[in-house]
């Protein structure tokens, strides 16, 4: 490649790893920039096609190991380094939950992989809380394992398609092929983004562009700055565009900027911009860099005026230090190592030995992952947040503890395992209890979910009940609650409201059904500030609270209550308590209490195992006035 060339694509490169920082940064003109990542596809499958080509066409053959060896010293020393480095900050000043989270990301990338990593991974929503340092490697994967194939592919197709042409249909005729199987699966986003094979066809577009270009030459300055144009705007106005057409457009218009300018002899300054074009090369190193500090910083600093400018600049100087001195060093550095195979078979016979020796004696202790154990203990040593405090278990309380075995997701209609009782209740989630004199019958969503470990903590000599639904059909639930009647002396219907609407609801259906059914409302729970993060709190052990007018449902929790209370005056079977005096002192809301230790939300709308547990001693007065008397 000639330096206009380089200097051209470097400052394509440039653009791309631009709109995936300011993507990552949550930058709302570029709340597609994602495409950064589908540009550096394109980029990949021109750079190294042109290479494989022009290699084959001078030697007449092509040296796969050292194609291989090359690619690997580009791509793992800088990896291994910012991986590692990123790794031992989140060691040191994270949660040891947070740490594992973590440390399986970690491997998966050092083996090309975590794309599929991420393609198998099952995470439900209580898993999504957290952000992920490594979640940019994802794309790291896709493009080794485009190496590992190209090479092989295009050799085969210049050895036996020998017409430029014909090679160019055969290109085209996959990427079409590509285009057509991810438009039709489409609607699974996971899979036609992580799943390599449904990317090789942007890479591809890459190629074709270099066999175009070939034969045909074409240059126009118009059309080179045009496509440019066009890609921007597309990426800016994402919205009115599906992900597929944003994903062929950007390919597309990727292709013909690369086309119509490498052969104009015409200087378009923003594109040759010394800047940019320096950014360009440092590209790699600055996209491996950028999600690791946004993270970090996010989690540690108040996201203020001065975010962005410190983030680009943070990322500029690692970006610079690595590119210089691990990037340069390794990528030219040549290697002459004598090896001696004897000792080379002896080390790794033993090393074999040893492996699969450790792997035995794990298996044969139990089926548990030893080695994590193992490793939760040295880190337990040398994490200090972890003396004191455990996020998870703190706040995912779904765990729960019912007649000794522990519950997880409470008790789902789409759990496969259950075991129902005559009255056609699941016996997991009953508490035990000597007598039948009362049912509480729990039923709704993650915020009726608030109040379980309240719950769950009150020694009442009654059944309590809770199943997990969204949107439930009410009409249904009473039927099954005049049916349970006929079981126990007392059945009451639990939910939770969080608006009018939820309450006039409620009655309305109840009219239609037998009035003698009680109903206790749970009311809502306070949403606490945007600008707080709950993590940010544990982690920095400040002091986090907030107004009650500052809930993020914008509703006055002490108008709401009023309301509340005087509609149902003249309900002589409804209960409704509120959470909010419990929760909140004098207009007061702590999301965590240096104090006290006390961490109370877990996010924006749902509580940790202590915020509900904070409920338990004005319910326990609430439960004495109207249940116990």
């Amino acid at each position: 490649m000639d330096n206009k060339l380089i200097n051209h694509i470097q400052f394509l490169r440039a653009i791309a790893v631009l709109l995936v920082f300011f993507y990552h940064l949550k930058f709302n003109l570029f709340e597609y920039g994602f495409l950064g990542v589908d540009i550096f596809f394109v980029i990949s499958g021109y750079v190294i096609t042109s290479r494989i080509f022009y290699e084959f066409e001078e030697k007449g053959k092509f040296d796969f190991l050292n194609f291989y060896k090359k690619r690997l010293k580009r791509i793992y020393p800088v990896l291994i380094f910012i991986l590692s480095f990123s790794f031992l900050i989140i060691i040191f000043f994270q949660p040891l939950d947070l740490f594992l989270n973590n440390l399986q990301v970690y491997f998966f990338t050092l083996f090309g992989i975590s794309n599929l990593y991420y393609l198998f991974s099952e995470k439900d929503y209580f898993d999504t809380i957290f952000d992920d340092p490594f979640a940019h490697t994802w794309s790291l994967g896709v493009e080794e394992q485009f190496y590992l194939i190209f090479p092989i592919f295009f050799i085969f197709l210049i050895t036996f398609v020998k017409n430029i042409n014909n090679k160019i249909i055969w290109i085209l005729f996959i990427i079409i092929t590509g285009i057509i199987l991810t438009f039709i699966f489409s609607n699974d986003i996971k899979i036609t983004f992580y799943f390599t094979f449904f990317r090789f066809w942007e890479f591809l577009f890459g190629s074709l562009t270099f066999l175009i270009s070939i034969n045909f030459k074409p240059k126009n300055f118009f059309l080179s700055a045009i496509s440019f144009l066009l890609l921007i705007i597309i990426i800016v106005t994402g919205k009115y565009f599906n992900n597929f057409s944003l994903l062929v457009f950007s390919s597309i218009l990727t292709s013909m900027f690369i086309l119509f300018y490498q052969n104009n002899n015409d200087k378009i300054f923003f594109f040759e911009n010394k800047f940019l074009i320096f950014l360009g090369n440092i590209s790699y190193s600055f996209y491996l860099w950028h999600l690791p500090t946004i993270y970090f910083y996010d989690l540690y600093f108040i996201n203020n005026f001065f975010r962005i400018p410190i983030l680009f600049i943070t990322n500029f100087i690692l970006s610079t230090l690595t590119f210089f001195y691990i990037e340069q060093k390794f990528r030219y550095k040549k290697f002459n190592i004598n090896i001696d195979f004897k000792k080379l078979i002896f080390t790794a016979s033993f090393l074999a030995l040893l492996i699969i020796t450790i792997n035995v004696i794990a298996l044969k202790k139990s089926y548990e992952n030893k080695y994590k154990n193992y490793l939760k203990k040295i880190i337990y040593k040398i994490n200090y947040l972890e003396n004191s405090k455990n996020y998870t278990n703190r706040t995912v309380f779904y765990k729960i503890n019912i007649n000794g075995n522990q519950i997880f997701r409470f008790c789902t209609q789409d759990s496969k395992q259950f075991i129902l009782n005559r009255e056609n209740l699941r016996l997991e989630c009953l508490k035990k209890s000597n007598k039948k004199n009362r049912l509480f019958y729990l039923e709704g969503n993650s915020f009726t979910a608030n109040f379980i470990p309240m719950f769950n903590s009150l020694r009442i000599d009654d059944y309590i009940y809770y199943e997990h639904t969204v949107n439930p059909f009410l009409r249904t639930e009473f039927k099954k609650i005049n049916n349970l009647k006929n079981f126990y002396n007392e059945v009451i219907y639990t939910t939770n409201i969080n608006t009018i609407e939820d309450l006039e609801n409620l009655k309305k259906v109840q009219r239609d059904f037998d009035n003698n059914i009680k109903i206790l409302i749970l009311g809502p729970i306070p949403n606490i500030d945007l600008k707080i993060d709950p993590l940010k709190c544990f982690i920095k052990s400040k002091d986090c609270s907030y107004k009650i007018s500052q809930d993020i449902e914008l509703r006055n929790l002490i108008e709401f209550n009023s309301k509340i209370n005087e509609t149902l005056i003249n309900e002589n079977n409804y209960y409704y308590f509120d959470p909010y005096k419990s929760i909140c002192k004098n207009e007061i809301c702590y999301v965590y209490n240096t104090a006290n230790d006390v961490l109370t939300h877990r996010d924006h709308g749902h509580l940790t195992i202590e915020g509900s547990l904070l409920m338990k001693k004005d319910f326990e007065s609430f439960y004495q006035k109207f249940f116990n008397k």
